[in-house]
């Protein structure tokens, strides 16, 4: 697991800083009852890996791993700790070149930990033998870089059970009974989650299944209604880390886990075109032209729907689409957005034209099916045949409607809307 090597004080610009201070308010209060522990575990990890490495946020980590008493927890505790023991000894000047802060934040680690001993001495939790140990060994070197003496952690001997019930995660990013919950009562978090879970289980069930490239358009950029507030067109946004981008560079790893990474990392940088370019790349080289095309046209959408964006700049002063950027996945959609037929079309037979956009339809996924009603409809308008053409139109509408293509394909939505508004 990855985790962010340095210390970002100002978190306010992120959503899922507010929400868990919203869930911690409740903490040692009359509504201490009603954290919901899983939620600050999954912020607070959210924000170790991929913002920074406050330990305010680590100790709310903490806290929650102790409420939530699941081996998965100490494990991923262990892990951050390990992290953290090596970047406090080896680049202390990650957390802060100012020794004040940097003494703040060994501070807050001091009381982490000791509170962490406490509390599980006291309440002897679900922790594994091996992960108790290796705390104990981290502790001990973490005394030296802390000025401070630690208590041990009591292990207790492990009982070998038999049959033991598999390790599960003590959160799942979503856990929502699709049949009674409206998506529109999802936080824009769940939202996002739901469709990333289902667009990677597209994935995993076919690497070539296009469809899920919709998915994870709409988990990007669904919920997007306006671009970020700015100053001199300077946003708060902060820009991708470099781990992030070493990460979505990485040669090493296998094809599909790759995929997911982009998937759940861009999802959470919507206005990082660049990010969706490197996925464009990577998809190129691997020879997924069908998924390149799609993701592509998706990018494509988004830019021109809110095309202030490429005014915009990170809070480093980073365009977050520049030129190249913008030309890339603007210019190239230009003359295939909207598919007219050329002049050898209409001299060809109905019969041989509706044969190639079968072939054309090479997988019979969504956004193949939509081009090809386009293409259909179109060529029966070119040969007079306007009852065809509205029929078609008219399938066309009512797919886009209940799919989530509608807003990304908006030119195309509003043609075929036009089209079945006319008189014949």
């Amino acid at each position: 697991m990855i985790f962010c090597d340095h210390y970002e004080e100002n978190l306010e610009n992120l959503e899922i800083f507010h929400l868990l201070e919203e869930e911690m308010t409740k903490y040692k209060t009359l509504n201490h009852e009603k954290i919901q522990w899983d939620k600050v575990y999954e912020y607070s990890l959210d924000i170790l890996q991929n913002n920074s490495m406050d330990m305010k946020i680590f100790a709310y980590f903490s806290l929650s791993c102790l409420a939530l008493n699941n081996e998965e927890c100490f494990k991923i505790f262990l892990e951050i700790i390990i992290f953290t023991e090596k970047l406090f000894r080896e680049k202390p000047e990650n957390i802060s070149k100012t020794s004040s802060i940097l003494l703040n934040q060994k501070k807050k680690y001091k009381q982490i930990v000791e509170n962490f001993i406490n509390e599980f001495n006291k309440n002897s939790p679900k922790c594994s033998q091996v992960a108790a140990k290796s705390l104990n060994e981290y502790f001990e070197k973490l005394r030296e870089i802390l000025n401070c003496n630690f208590a041990k952690l009591n292990i207790k001997e492990e009982i070998t059970q038999t049959k033991q019930s598999p390790l599960k995660s003590p959160v799942t990013q979503v856990n929502i009974d699709i049949k009674n919950t409206k998506l529109s009562n999802l936080s824009d978090r769940e939202y996002r989650t739901l469709l990333n879970n289902l667009a990677i289980e597209l994935l995993e069930n076919n690497i070539e299944n296009t469809n899920a490239y919709s998915l994870f358009a709409e988990a990007a950029w669904g919920r997007l209604k306006t671009l970020p507030p700015h100053s001199d067109f300077v946003t708060k946004v902060r820009y991708p880390d470099r781990n992030l981008i070493k990460l979505l560079l990485d040669k090493n790893t296998n094809e599909l886990d790759q995929i997911k990474c982009f998937i759940n990392n861009l999802s959470l940088n919507p206005f990082w075109i660049e990010g969706f370019k490197l996925f464009c790349d990577f998809l190129h080289h691997h020879q997924k032209e069908h998924s390149l095309k799609i993701l592509n046209l998706l990018t494509c959408n988004f830019i021109l729907k809110f095309k202030d964006i490429t005014k915009l700049r990170f809070d480093n002063g980073e365009l977050m689409c520049k030129e190249d950027t913008f030309n890339y996945f603007v210019k190239q959609n230009q003359e295939t957005n909207k598919k007219t037929l050329t002049t050898s079309d209409k001299n060809k037979k109905v019969e041989q034209i509706l044969i190639e956009i079968n072939n054309e339809n090479y997988n019979n996924s969504l956004f193949c099916n939509i081009n090809s009603l386009i293409a259909m409809a179109q060529v029966f308008e070119t040969n007079n045949m306007k009852n065809n053409a509205k029929i078609i139109y008219l399938q066309l509408v009512e797919l886009m409607e209940k799919t989530l293509l509608k807003d990304y394909l908006s030119d195309e939505y509003n043609y075929a809307k036009n089209k079945t508004n006319k008189k014949i």
